[in-house]
């Protein structure tokens, strides 16, 4: 498999090392210490990514930001800077910067940047395989509300008409909208998303519909808005319900001419795009709060598609569950579990405020944290809202008069602490939270490290601490690193 390349460019050497050990497993790293080192690099090799300091010596990082940009294949940069002020942000963001982040800063927000990426390197401009396969791995359901959003995907496939889709978070719209994309006769052009809450207000502009050189302070070079680099393709406005009220008028204006006008020119560019569009807001609400404009909102909603939460198609929760584990037992090389009878029932019963997303994570916790190949109701306990399932709770006769029993995990818990509190209660002993906090850390440190098969990046994110604690935590208790099961 290729491995991608990353440049870090940085005076401190101590930040420039910690960079480099979180990301060496996955990239081949290159590291500068000033801009002329770092320029070298980049005129001699391609870059997945570029971190970059504002201030290093001999050449700046905004000028080798702004040298990026006139790369045909332009890296992603981020900007890391010790001054956390609006100017720099808007500044590097103008200047083409893909994310700007402030130091000191946690080497988690690294991994999620790095992970960000990689989602929008798949999904914007790339062609992808267009096969039955691919696409039933985009939306699972077979309830009735599921096979309606299918058929009226089918109905749209030879159009190009825009489509409004309506839902609560997490019940995937942006799935829905990459199907109607994959389905119609620009799927072999670009699927472009643009997620507008993401993007500073002061930015959102320039971002949709590009500028021109010298249209504002720090635009020193033209830059191609979403709208073009959607041409021919489709362009994606996630939650279009916090799109500012001035830029509506601008894009009800882009829909009826086809064609956009960059910040700073008269000249409009005539587009071809097909637009989708998403919301979880109340648009109807919004407009007699006269906080969206009624006109753009019968332009958007052309064809509207809505969602169902999960709550409501709740005979779709075994399939996507059973979707879920052999996905996650593909993606963290584990073996694929089951969901024992009354798991499944426990799903069903809890109303998943998080949706699809929230099922998602519960499978992949459970796979990851659970040592049976069984995924029990005590498996999912701790992890979703066991006292707002059982309310709801829907059994038969027999399980419903069944007593609920307590959960082992947390009993046996109980029952080590007492029986140790009670070993102890009359020795000299002023430290007892402390040891047995520590010794509870280790265990599940040296048992989640063990499950990885030692390794430390899936670990830390899994236990949601950054790779240095974890190293720490890993000298402290003295942990073994070459043990197996």
């Amino acid at each position: 498999m290729k491995k991608y390349k990353i440049l870090i460019v940085d005076d401190e050497q101590s930040l420039v090392y910690v960079l480099k050990k979180l990301l060496e497993d996955e990239f081949i790293i290159d590291t500068a210490s000033d801009g002329e080192e770092a320029l070298s690099y980049i005129k001699q090799n391609e870059y997945f990514a570029i971190f970059l300091d504002i201030r290093i010596p001999k050449i700046n990082g905004m000028e080798v930001l702004s040298y990026t940009r006139k790369l045909s294949n332009k890296p992603n940069v981020i900007i890391m800077t010790a001054q956390n002020t609006m100017v720099n942000a808007i500044d590097a963001m103008k200047h083409g910067a893909y994310d700007y982040i402030t130091k000191p800063f946690e080497l988690d927000e690294i991994l999620g940047i790095i992970e960000k990426i990689k989602k929008n390197e798949n999904l914007i401009n790339k062609k992808v395989e267009k096969s039955e396969d691919f696409l039933d791995t985009l939306l699972v359901g077979k309830s009735k509300t599921m096979q309606e959003v299918f058929k009226t995907i089918g109905k749209l496939s030879h159009n190009n008409i825009t489509v409004l889709i309506l839902g609560e978070s997490g019940t995937g719209k942006e799935l829905v909208a990459r199907a109607i994309h994959l389905n119609s006769v620009r799927s072999d052009k670009p699927f472009v998303v643009v997620n507008t809450p993401s993007v500073p207000s002061e930015l959102l502009e320039s971002e949709l519909f590009g500028h021109e050189k010298g249209a504002y302070t720090g635009a020193n070079e033209k830059k191609e808005g979403k709208f073009i680099s959607a041409n021919g393709g489709t362009i994606f406005l996630d939650e279009i319900g916090d799109m500012p009220l001035n830029l509506q008028a601008k894009l009800l204006r882009v829909i009826q001419e086809k064609e956009v006008e960059p910040v700073g020119s008269n000249k409009p560019v005539k587009i071809d795009v097909r637009i989708i569009a998403a919301t979880n807001k109340n648009l109807k609400s919004m407009i007699k709060n006269a906080k969206f404009r009624e006109d753009l909102y019968y332009r958007l909603n052309v064809i509207e598609i809505t969602l169902p939460p999960l709550r409501e198609r709740k005979s779709d929760i075994p399939i996507l569950a059973d979707f879920f584990i052999k996905k996650f037992s593909k993606e963290l090389n584990i073996p694929e579990k089951q969901l024992s009878g009354d798991a499944l029932s426990f799903l069903q019963s809890y109303n998943f405020p998080g949706n699809i997303r929230e099922l998602e994570n519960a499978i992949r916790r459970c796979m990851v944290m659970s040592p049976s190949s069984i995924l029990n109701s005590d498996d999912f306990k701790e992890i979703l809202n066991n006292a707002g399932a059982e309310k709801n709770l829907i059994m038969d006769k027999t399980i419903k008069d069944k007593k609920t029993e307590p959960d082992p995990f947390e009993d046996i818990i109980r029952r080590k602490i007492k029986n140790y509190a009670e070993k102890v209660k009359d020795a000299e002993i002023n430290d007892v939270y402390k040891s047995i906090m520590d010794l509870t850390e280790k265990i599940v440190i040296e048992e989640i490290l063990n499950l990885y098969n030692f390794n430390q990046l899936k670990v830390s994110k899994l236990l949601g601490i950054n790779r240095n604690t974890l190293r720490k935590k890993i000298n402290e208790y003295k942990i073994d690193l070459k043990r197996r099961n």
